[in-house]
């Protein structure tokens, strides 16, 4: 029986206002007798307020990190600090690469520490293709380009050491989890696309449905969201994953928050810091 807890979202808990939120997103679930993150945020607030919420981050079972981007792992350090036998599931290229962005035509550092996998390498599980690592969770990489991408992946770049190149987001990581509403799929920002992702999924698990979608869909406000068909994104959602409930949050602007909540209507739930989800009640 899943349960989901969102430990980091960029928007305010409407559970408590002790429960932080800052430009990131973490993802708590238990599932298969097991303890699961996905993701830690930029900082230690995903372990405030996993403490905060009751829960024992040092017990986890599973870490999943979608892509190298310091949003993301920017907690690493404080989950090393206080776990120590949870197996760290990633890329294989976060133990080499480092990776920028040039948006508002400065390049920043958005890197991973890569000295926190010195002395832990034996933790990390290299992920390099779709597979299922426990009977109900599989992690999935993308593997559909039928639809667009966004825009603002044009301000991101990877350097392997040698050279420095538009990120293609190849390793980026989605979860697939099954449950007996139907596939929940967990997608920290979408940079592959929200459409690519969700076929991805059904490509890899097959007939199931999906019942929700939970993560960011990087179509910030700006310049991207001129140049991102959020509409199209939209229209395609409705009518292809009708029954689908969508809680997307993080990277996603207010402008394609109000262009999902209208098109999708009461199947689309804005995601916060704090919220609770459950398969007990039908998600």
């Amino acid at each position: 029986m899943l349960k989901l807890i969102v430990l980091v979202d960029n928007n305010k808990s409407e559970v408590s206002s002790r429960i932080l939120n800052e430009h990131g997103l973490s993802i708590y679930f238990k599932i298969d007798g097991q303890t699961w993150l996905y993701d830690l945020g930029a900082s230690s607030v995903w372990r405030s307020n996993a403490s905060i919420l009751g829960l024992m981050p040092e017990n986890v079972n599973h870490l999943i990190l979608s892509h190298g981007h310091r949003d993301h792992t920017g907690g690493l350090q404080y989950f090393l600090e206080i776990n120590m036998q949870g197996k760290i599931w990633a890329s294989p290229e976060l133990l080499f690469c480092n990776y920028y962005t040039y948006r508002h035509n400065e390049k920043r550092d958005i890197s991973v520490d890569s000295s926190l996998f010195q002395g832990n390498l034996s933790r990390f599980i290299p992920v390099l293709s779709s597979h299922w690592i426990s009977y109900n969770v599989a992690l999935v990489i993308n593997n559909c380009s039928s639809f667009p991408r966004p825009y603002g992946n044009q301000f991101l770049m990877i350097n392997d050491g040698k050279k420095e190149i538009q990120d293609t987001f190849d390793n980026e990581i989605a979860v697939a989890i099954k449950t007996s509403k139907g596939i929940v799929v967990l997608s920290a920002c979408s940079h592959n696309g929200v459409l690519n992702i969700l076929r991805s999924c059904q490509n890899f698990v097959g007939d199931i449905p999906i019942c929700a979608f939970i993560g960011g869909t990087h179509l910030v406000d700006g310049l991207t969201q001129i140049n991102d068909d959020v509409m199209f994104i939209a229209k395609k959602i409705k009518v292809n994953y009708p029954t689908t409930k969508f809680y997307i949050g993080h990277c996603t602007g207010k402008d394609a928050m109000e262009t999902f909540k209208q098109e999708i209507g009461e199947n689309f739930k804005q995601m916060y810091s704090g919220m609770c989800l459950s398969e007990k009640n039908g998600l």
